[in-house]
C-alpha cells in the first residue's frame, strides 16, 4: 500500500522510527507533532495502518458497524495530517542493533532512535484437539474483527472462551445485538483474581438474566466439524454445537521482535520510566512492555508513556508514572467500574445490596488499594479512585 512519503530520501537525517500504528504508535506521533512540527518520523507497520480504537470493536458488534465504520482515518490521511511516513503492509522481520537499521520485507530502514509499539496477541486456548479446532477465532485487531463479522454473518450461536473483562463485554454485546451466547470460563468465577466472590457472582447473575448462558469451570476438549456447525466437547463431556468460537481469555505482549534483538524481556519489553529498553537507543510503549513489573495495557498508562516519551525524544527528561488503572463499562443494562489492586497482601471487604455491590481490597494497614463497584455504588468510582493509596 502506498502512503504518502512512503520513500525514504536518503538526504534526510534518520527518523524516529516506530514499529505499530496502534494507540501507542499514533498516541506517539500526535504527542511528537505537538512538539515538533518538522522532526523526521516514520511508522512501519505489518497491518494495513489504519487508526481506530479497539475498545469500540464490543460495541462495534451491538451496533452491527462494519470493520470500515469504525476506522478513524486511513494511513494516508494520518500521514497527510501528521506530516510522517507511514509505511503499511511491511513486516520488520530483524533489527540490527549496531547500524541502527529495521530490516523488513520490503528493504532496510535507518533510525535515529526505535521505538516499539508492536502490542499484544490473544492468548488462544491450549489442549484443544479436533480438525476444527483452527476454526477458533480470535478478536485482537480491525482484521479479525471484519473476519470474525463475515463468518457470523447469516448465523446466530456464539460460544466465548474465557471470563475476561473483554470477553464479558463482547458477550454482553452480542446478547443485545440477538445472538445466542455462551460464556465458556475454566475457573470457579469471571475475571478470576480480579474480583472477590459476591461481585463475581453477581456480575455472573447480570449476564445470564440478559441472555448469556455463564459456564464457570468449563472449558472445550474437542472441536469438529458437525452436520449442524462447530460440535463442542466440553470438558464435562457435554456437547455443545456452535457456529462460531471465539477465544477472550486474556492477551499477552508481542516480544518476538524484541527478543531477537537481543532486548531485556520478561512477560513484557523491559522499559524504565523513560519508556528506554536495555539498549540506550531504543524505547518501548503499551501493552508490549513493563515497567517495574507491571504491564502498561491501559489506555491512560499509553497516553501518560507517549507524552512522557515525546518529550525525551525532543531532548528533555521526562518520566511516565504508572497509574492504576480505572475501567468502567456497562453490563446487562447496570454500571460496572473496576480497578483491579496490584499485587499486594490484602483482603476484600464486600457489601451487597438490591441496588448493587461494592467491593474494596485493603492492604494488610487498611488502606484502599483496590474496589470494583456494580449497579448504583459504580457512582463513586472517581471518589474511590482519588482516596487510594499510592
Amino acid at each position: 500500500m502506498a502512503c504518502r512519503g512512503c520513500a525514504l530520501k536518503t538526504d534526510l537525517a534518520a527518523p524516529v522510527l516506530i514499529v505499530g500504528t496502534g494507540a501507542a504508535g499514533y498516541g506517539l506521533l500526535r504527542a511528537l507533532r505537538r512538539l515538533d512540527a518538522q522532526r523526521p518520523v516514520a511508522l512501519v507497520t505489518r497491518d494495513d495502518g489504519a487508526a481506530y480504537s479497539r475498545m469500540q470493536l464490543p460495541s462495534g458488534m451491538a451496533e452491527g458497524r462494519e470493520a470500515r465504520d469504525l476506522v478513524i482515518a486511513s494511513a494516508e490521511q494520518m500521514a497527510h495530517r501528521l506530516e510522517a511516513i507511514v509505511r503499511a503492509q511491511t513486516q520488520v522481520l530483524h533489527i540490527d542493533r549496531a547500524r541502527a537499521v529495521a530490516i523488513t520485507d520490503r528493504g532496510e530502514l535507518a533510525y535515529s532512535r526505535l521505538v516499539l509499539a508492536t502490542g499484544s496477541e490473544t492468548v488462544r486456548p491450549s489442549g484443544i484437539r479436533g480438525k476444527a479446532a483452527d476454526r477458533i477465532l480470535t478478536v485482537a485487531n480491525l482484521a479479525e474483527y471484519r473476519y470474525f463479522r463475515h463468518q457470523l454473518s447469516g448465523r446466530g450461536r456464539v460460544v466465548l472462551l474465557g471470563g475476561s473483562l473483554i470477553a464479558c463485554e463482547f458477550a454482553d454485546r452480542l446478547v443485545r445485538a440477538g445472538y445466542t451466547v455462551a460464556l465458556l470460563e475454566p475457573g470457579s468465577r469471571l475475571l478470576g483474581h480480579q474480583l472477590p466472590a459476591l461481585c463475581a457472582g453477581r456480575l455472573t447473575r447480570l449476564l445470564t438474566q440478559g441472555g448469556v448462558r455463564v459456564e464457570l469451570e468449563s472449558g472445550i476438549q474437542r472441536a469438529e466439524l458437525g452436520a449442524e456447525g462447530l460440535e463442542l466437547t466440553l470438558r464435562s463431556g457435554a456437547i455443545r454445537t456452535a457456529d462460531v468460537v471465539l477465544a477472550l481469555g486474556g492477551s499477552q505482549p508481542r516480544t518476538g521482535l524484541a527478543r531477537d534483538a537481543e532486548l531485556d524481556v520478561r512477560s513484557g519489553i523491559v522499559v524504565d520510566e523513560a519508556n528506554r529498553c536495555s539498549d540506550p537507543h531504543i524505547f518501548a510503549l503499551g501493552s508490549c512492555t513493563e515497567l517495574a513489573g507491571r504491564g502498561r495495557a491501559y489506555a491512560q498508562d499509553i497516553d501518560d508513556a507517549c507524552a512522557a516519551l515525546a518529550r525525551t525524544l525532543m531532548g528533555g527528561t521526562s518520566r511516565a508514572q504508572w497509574r492504576q488503572p480505572l475501567r468502567r463499562l456497562e453490563l446487562g443494562g447496570m454500571l460496572f467500574a473496576l480497578c483491579a489492586p496490584p499485587p499486594v497482601g490484602g483482603e476484600w471487604h464486600e457489601v451487597a445490596t438490591a441496588s448493587g455491590v461494592t467491593a474494596r481490597f485493603e492492604d494488610h494497614r487498611g488502606d484502599l488499594r483496590g474496589f470494583a463497584l456494580l449497579g448504583e455504588p459504580a457512582g463513586r468510582a472517581d471518589e474511590l479512585y482519588r482516596r487510594l493509596a499510592r
